[in-house]
């Protein structure tokens, strides 16, 4: 009996820390970067890509590393389907025949996937892969229209926040039907963006969510004397409010407590406006 009992327990725990979430505190914006594309030789524009490393953070290291080491630099965007996206990055597209475009190169390096809630609405960069759902590599692709078949199959990790007309203008471009290969070459080369020219939300590093990780619940400390907060705020990368409340009546920063455990899996922003109707702006994870 008390062997029962045991073997139970175990598995009730088991089964609890199976459901643990961990709330992560990110800190600084996300990183930009910069496509510069030419069709037939021919410059057509520049797309400015936000990567979200707090969704997918394998993949944003795997393309800032390639960016970094010119990976991308006269590689194509090889596939390209209207009113549903253009997608780029292999490395047979630099001098490869056009037949080999998209197969990748077989010792190129997987990335697990990293599902999320984040919808393939248009302009969302997200992971190409085979069939095997942890077999990307470096093609992503952009959509120019809403591609909700996608969603939850494919590894959302950036998105597009300048040059859709650009991406326009390539899903556009005349192709070979069959394949969907443009008949000229669209070309790109990428750079990474430095952050201060960019203008990204600033987010309040003077407020620390603790402990970090936490679990279902969002405590804080702070160094500013006097913090009084009045009203709070969470919303996930979409817009998405889920907390909204103006009657926290000037609680100090570091008694303020929110329970977050019906939170699902994600990336949110936290709003928290003091005494003096300042914003403080905070980002956490739910993983």
């Amino acid at each position: 009996m008390k062997k029962s009992l045991l073997t139970l327990l175990i598995l009730v725990l088991a089964l609890s820390f199976a459901d643990a979430k961990e709330i992560t505190q990110i800190t600084g914006g996300n990183p930009h970067y910069l496509i510069s594309v030419t069709h037939g030789g021919t410059p057509i524009g520049e797309i400015e890509i936000e990567l979200f490393p707090e969704i997918a953070p394998k993949h944003c290291m795997n393309f800032d590393s390639l960016v970094g080491i010119k990976f991308y630099d006269r590689t194509a965007f090889h596939r390209v389907i209207p009113n549903f996206m253009i997608q780029g990055g292999d490395p047979n597209s630099r001098d490869g025949d056009k037949s080999t475009w998209g197969f990748g190169d077989p010792s190129q390096t997987k990335v697990p996937a990293e599902f999320s809630t984040k919808k393939h609405l248009r302009g969302i960069m997200s992971a190409a892969r085979a069939t095997d759902p942890n077999s990307a590599t470096s093609q992503f692709f952009i959509c120019v229209a809403a591609a909700t078949h996608l969603n939850g199959q494919y590894s959302v990790y950036g998105e597009a926040v300048a040059g859709m007309d650009v991406v326009d203008a390539i899903v556009n471009v005349p192709r070979d039907m069959t394949t969907n290969n443009p008949n000229q070459k669209v070309e790109m080369t990428i750079v990474k963006i430095d952050p201060s020219s960019v203008n990204e939300i600033a987010v309040d590093n003077s407020i620390q969510i603790y402990p970090n990780p936490a679990t279902d619940k969002l405590s804080f400390r702070s160094k500013l004397d006097g913090l009084a907060i009045s009203e709070i705020q969470i919303s996930d990368i979409t817009g998405q409010i889920y907390i909204n409340d103006a009657n926290i009546n000037n609680q100090d920063i570091n008694q303020l407590s929110i329970p977050v455990d019906h939170l699902s899996v994600g990336a949110y922003m936290l709003k928290l406006k003091d005494s003096n109707n300042k914003v403080h702006n905070l980002r956490f994870v739910i993983q």
